[in-house]
């Protein structure tokens, strides 16, 4: 091998490396975004509890179309039943298999109930069912979850914005707040998620999380703020059973509903579909407003979409080099068969030769 040949195979093994580095370098990035919102890795938690296959499914409905407690509890009673028909029961009467939760959005005017002052604050309202929390792992700064099997729906969970312009502290658990004059206990303060796409969706204002029920008892109409989202974790022995269980279960038509399945939206099939859709996923031709959290996972996919492409382009040129090394030999296959003809050619006269001199 000549010099120049040779210093051009060490040229060309710089920029592989090159872009060897940079495509280890993407995947982590890539990684590094699927990873940061827990409010889509539902199922992976329940998998290692449980052990099994799951998948997170999660229903948007626009809020004139959306869900009261009723039905709820319909879908709930269908989803057993489409289990059971699955073969897919609890091992014991105890053991749960599935869970659920459910939420809707409203706006309400919250009192800090002080004696020496009041303060009033509009603040984003978050109600909540079923296992929210499971769902959405909140971070706690003080006190704790509440949940459906309180006795008393009187619990409310503030987050550090809130609490913090209410009472000018964090650590606020057991005080109290009023809502259209009824009392509720502050039962925590929670941190909202402080990844990018979580931060800029879930904006400035403060939010508080209260208990569905919680809700009803302060509205004067049992329909004024509708379900919005439900949301279930679900086995999934064969991959879209827990989907096609959500679809023939769930309130409403797809004309009505938007079924998104979690578990896989970060899948490398999803996110090419997205990378090379043309732009048509941007446009949105119904009333459906998404959760804060839902569009943080939208944003996020957006973002790991363009990394993947990223990622996958930096292995065209590794990819060709394979190939020019593998085809190389066969392109020159005649040239190789030939040197190899002519040296056996000439290893055979010598032997002859060897043997008439001897």
């Amino acid at each position: 091998m000549n010099s120049e040949k040779k210093r051009g195979y060490i040229i060309l093994a710089v920029i592989n490396a090159v872009f060897l580095c940079a495509f280890t370098v993407l995947t982590a990035v890539l990684c590094g975004i699927t990873n940061r919102l827990s409010s889509q890795s539902a199922a992976l938690r329940w998998n290692a509890d449980s052990g099994g296959s799951y998948a997170q499914v999660s229903v948007f409905y626009p809020e004139k179309l959306g869900l009261n407690l009723d039905s709820v509890y319909t879908m709930r009673v269908d989803i057993e039943k489409k289990l059971t028909e699955n073969s897919i029961t609890a091992e014991n009467s105890s053991a749960r298999i599935w869970y659920d939760g459910y939420s809707a959005l409203t706006t309400l005017s919250v009192t800090s109930s002080r004696e020496e002052y009041t303060i009033v604050i509009d603040a984003d309202v978050i109600a909540t069912g079923g296992d929210y929390f499971k769902m959405h792992p909140l971070e706690l700064l003080s006190g704790y979850y509440y949940s459906d099997d309180d006795l008393m729906q009187d619990r409310v969970l503030l987050d550090e914005n809130l609490a913090w312009q209410l009472f000018g502290s964090s650590n606020v658990e057991g005080m109290t707040v009023l809502i259209n004059e009824k009392r509720f206990y502050v039962a925590g303060v929670i941190k909202p998620d402080s990844d990018s796409a979580s931060s800029y969706t879930y904006g400035t204002k403060p939010h508080m999380y209260i208990s569905y029920s919680g809700l009803l008892s302060v509205s004067e109409d049992d329909y004024d703020t509708p379900i919005t989202c439900y949301e279930a974790v679900l086995p999934n022995p064969v991959t879209g059973l827990a989907e096609s269980i959500i679809e023939e279960t769930s309130v409403g038509d797809d004309s009505e509903r938007t079924i998104i399945e979690n578990s896989e939206r970060f899948s490398l099939k999803n996110l090419f579909a997205i990378a090379f859709d043309g732009g048509k996923r941007a446009v949105v031709d119904t009333e459906l407003a998404y959760p804060f959290w839902e569009n943080a996972a939208r944003i996020t996919e957006e973002n790991a979409a363009v990394v993947l492409v990223w990622a996958a382009a930096m292995l065209i040129v590794p990819i060709l080099t394979v190939m020019y090394f593998v085809f190389l030999p066969i392109h020159r296959r005649k040239t190789i068969a030939h040197k190899a003809a002519e040296k056996i050619k000439n290893s055979a006269s010598k032997i002859i030769k060897r043997g008439r001199y001897k």
